[in-house]
């Protein structure tokens, strides 16, 4: 069974902020609010940090305030990067702020980019994303603080449990499945 952990701070965070809106070879052509973005469907920067503890994965369950996949399994770690903030500097933030994790630019292993399309018509959203992922390899999970408002609870996952909910409840994550399966086999090969 998945490892269970949740503390909640009494600090809350803005849900909206400035983007940098780009073109599709990643150059800044403008600046929105992301929820702007998220309607008018413009390209804009996106982190992901997957963090490993013994081997096993962390997931978030997203919050059920969350516009976007509410009450679904998801990265470790997402979230935008504000307008004038490197991919970097946005991990590190979003370590600490979702996670109360804080760590330097050393301990991330960054393992790729991709685009990530996100269309939730119901509610107006086409979320056009150009991600940044990062490992983050951590020997504990000491003094970690979630944030309430971002998450629900956190789970670690043995690889194996998290490859059969991934086929057998695929419901239980964010759509993109094939995404999930791309990380493990990373995070299998790099740990080998």
């Amino acid at each position: 069974m998945a490892d269970l952990l949740i503390k909640y701070p009494e600090v809350k965070f803005m849900s909206d902020e400035l983007v940098d809106i780009i073109d599709k070879n990643g150059n800044i052509i403008g600046k929105k609010l992301k929820t702007e973005a998220h309607k008018t469907g413009d390209w804009h920067r996106g982190v992901h940090i997957w963090v490993i503890v013994d081997k096993k994965i962390l997931l978030q369950k997203r919050s059920n305030n969350k516009e976007i996949f509410p009450g679904r399994y998801d990265v470790s770690c997402a979230g935008h990067v504000k307008s004038g903030e490197s991919y970097e500097s946005a991990a590190i933030r979003e370590l600490k702020e979702e996670l109360g994790i804080k760590i330097s630019l050393k301990d991330l292993k960054f393992i790729g980019t991709r685009p990530q399309i996100t269309i939730i018509k119901d509610k107006n959203i086409i979320s056009r994303e150009i991600i940044k992922i990062f490992l983050l390899n951590l020997d504990h999970l000491n003094n970690l603080l979630v944030n309430k408002d971002e998450i629900s609870e956190i789970k670690l996952f043995d690889i194996d449990e998290l490859k059969r909910f991934l086929t057998n409840k695929p419901d239980m994550f964010t759509e993109d499945k094939e995404y999930f399966f791309d990380i493990i086999n990373e995070i299998q090969k790099l740990n080998k």
